[in-house]
């Protein structure tokens, strides 16, 4: 990696090869300094009396050691987005790590090991793979080695270096869910997602152990270290020699050893350390070699496809999703960066995040049969986390039969507009709401045709200027294009505009998405906004109108009274909905992601010109882009108070 200077500097490239043999034979020369080394006679003896049952437990914990760095590999292409991720991928990430560990300088001899088997990948992609699994491992190795100084070290002294480095390592999980990109100049840089960052722990530590217990293994009986004395040591050796890059780890690995284990007979822990080195770094180096050497002995490794779960299905952008569909709100994805998924003959709108894969609503075509499977698949492909937000009971007693884990979350308020009246005890409130809109002389029109948008975006600068910044994601806001797709209502007073509101159409729903009113909007304003928008939608033939969900959680009464009283004076029906993940973690994951993106929108961006794909007569030919806010509240955002 690095900028072009430091790639064509000829003083740098010396030094990546001077400062690990530096390194090596400081190393070595502080150890010999140290103890008397044994003579070849002595360390044979002591690795001759290793019972050869030992040997092949050695053999047996550097399989696994191996085989959890190819799943460690594996990760890292589904961060990258290489297509490659696969048995294939992941045995060419193996044999990358056995050269490189063994010759040293990790960054050039893993990149060359990963291109010369990955005929698919660049030099510059290989050298990514190749940096990320290396950053990343260290940021594991760190936070092992803070827990083996914090709980299992002897010195008093080294514990404040422990529980710096876990809290380093949990500050840089909490950055990663924060800020999971940063931006630099013109380079774009994605932390991997905590879903990966969980996988790339796990395989870290099935490694790091499995090699820790090789090395346990291969010590000479009478060496008289513990197991549970050996690994905390191991981790932190380990760490010195990956840092300094120095081939195979000499030097830092036998120099951490013997000085941590220190009241063991040195003799001993090298004998095992070269026995270590035989099994661990000799044997698979030499299949490495024989595979660099001829690639083509990996036969399908060659003839790498692309990914199963990414290729085959279609994608299709938001500008294009159908008029006819079960729910209208779905448009909001052509706002909050979503697109259209299919999975087979499965339509759905998906969000992806940095985090996570979520599945918004309904399908909007299609069984949902094979959706669960088929999310699953593809939000692995995207080391994320995955959901379904705000599905009908339908869909979440589907997803709870294919064993996902659903939570109901919120109600939506819905009426049929064909049958809507405003006669009833239920509707009192509602009649004097309207009765004082009247009087103040408030008079709501339909903007069917060019709606005054320069006034509709004052109105919302100056609500926004009273509530502070609207909320995002799953909720409107307020532009141009994203607008005009939609149908609108707009509150008159005295030849001014005091409020609007407007809703998401299909062939069969409208769905509240924004309402807006300004400081002096006399009481009663919202309800005749919306009481317009019945009648339209009644003329129209809708047969559903959603006034959009409320929160319905523990805690909900307490966030959302005034939002719940106004859509309540239309005595709807409550309709739940829910939220359903494959796992419990996956699911917190998912709200806590969405919690994030909901307060902390993306800016809005122009959307495109909507172009339904089925091309059905619809209300309008519009435009569209924008965002939830607090007055159509989602079911995870915090109501603000007036």
């Amino acid at each position: 990696m690095g900028n072009s200077n430091e790639q064509g500097n000829p003083a740098s490239k010396l030094m990546r090869v001077i400062l690990p043999l530096s390194a090596m034979t400081l190393c070595l020369w502080f150890l010999q300094s140290r103890i008397t080394l044994p003579s070849i006679d002595e360390m044979s003896q002591a690795m001759a009396s290793v019972p050869f049952v030992n040997w092949l437990g050695a053999g047996l914990a550097t399989a696994v050691s191996f085989w959890s760095l190819g799943r460690y590999d594996g990760v890292a292409h589904r961060h990258l987005q290489t297509g490659l991720d696969g048995a294939q991928a992941r045995r060419a990430g193996m044999i990358a790590i056995a050269f490189s560990q063994t010759v040293g300088f990790g960054v050039l001899s893993g990149s060359f090991a990963r291109w010369r088997l990955l005929p698919n990948l660049t030099p510059a992609r290989a050298a990514q793979l190749t940096v990320f699994t290396g950053l990343t491992f260290i940021v594991a190795l760190a936070g092992l080695c803070g827990a083996a100084l914090l709980l299992f070290m002897p010195f008093i002294a080294v514990g404040w270096l422990g529980a710096l480095l876990l809290v380093t390592c949990l500050a840089t999980l909490a950055t990663s869910f924060v800020w999971p990109e940063v931006q630099f100049k013109s380079i774009t840089l994605r932390w991997p997602s905590l879903f990966a960052l969980s996988g790339l722990t796990l395989w870290a530590v099935i490694d790091i152990t499995a090699a820790g217990t090789a090395l346990w293994l291969l010590l000479p009986a009478d060496s008289g270290i513990s197991l549970r004395m050996l690994l905390p040591a191991y981790f932190i050796a380990l760490g010195l020699a990956v840092l300094s890059s120095a081939p195979g780890g000499t030097g830092p690995l036998e120099l951490g050893l013997i000085t941590l284990l220190s009241a063991h007979d040195p003799a001993l822990i090298l004998s095992g350390i070269v026995s270590f080195r035989l099994v661990y770094y000799a044997l698979p180096a030499l299949f490495s070699g024989v595979f660099l050497l001829w690639p083509q002995l990996l036969g399908n490794l060659l003839r790498l496809k692309p990914n199963a779960a990414l290729s085959d299905t279609r994608y299709d952008p938001a500008h294009t999703i159908p008029f006819s569909r079960p729910r209208s709100e779905t448009a909001v994805i052509r706002q909050n960066g979503g697109h259209l998924q299919r999975f087979k003959d499965t339509q759905i709108a998906l969000l992806n995040t940095p985090q996570t894969s979520v599945a918004l609503f309904d399908p909007i075509a299609g069984p949902s049969g094979s959706l669960f499977a088929a999310l699953i698949q593809y939000s692995k492909a995207r080391n994320a986390a995955t959901c379904l937000y705000k599905c009908s009971p339908k869909i979440a007693l589907s997803a709870r039969n294919a064993n996902w884990k659903i939570l109901r979350i919120a109600s939506e308020a819905v009426i049929s507009p064909l049958k809507f009246e405003e006669t009833g005890s239920s509707k009192r409130q509602l009649r004097r709401k309207l009765r004082n809109a009247q009087k103040a002389g408030i008079e709501v029109r339909h903007a069917a045709n060019t709606p005054p948008l320069d006034q509709l975006a004052d109105i919302d600068a100056k609500w926004r200027a009273a509530h502070g910044q609207a909320l995002g994601t799953t909720m409107g806001q307020f532009e141009r294009n994203y607008i005009t797709a939609q149908e609108i209502f707009i509150a008159w007073k005295d030849n001014a505009i005091i409020g609007f509101a407007s809703f998401h159409t299909s062939d069969r729903e409208w769905c509240l998405d924004l309402i807006r009113m300004g400081a002096d909007a006399p009481d009663g304003t919202g309800h005749a906004l919306m009481r317009a928008a019945i009648d339209a939608a009644s003329e129209q033939n809708i047969v559903r109108l959603s006034l959009a969900a409320v929160p319905d959680h523990k805690y909900a009464a307490r966030v959302d009274r005034g939002l719940r009283r106004f859509k309540s004076c239309f005595a709807p029906r409550w309709e739940p909905q829910y939220i359903a993940a494959p796992t419990w973690p996956q699911l917190a994951l998912c709200l806590l992601e969405l919690i994030r993106l909901v307060h902390r929108p993306k800016p809005v961006q122009p959307a495109l010109t909507w172009t339904p794909s089925d091309q059905t007569q619809h209300v309008s030919d519009r435009d569209h882009n924008l965002l939830h806010n607090q007055d159509e509240e989602n079911a995870i955002a915090i109501a603000k108070r007036a």
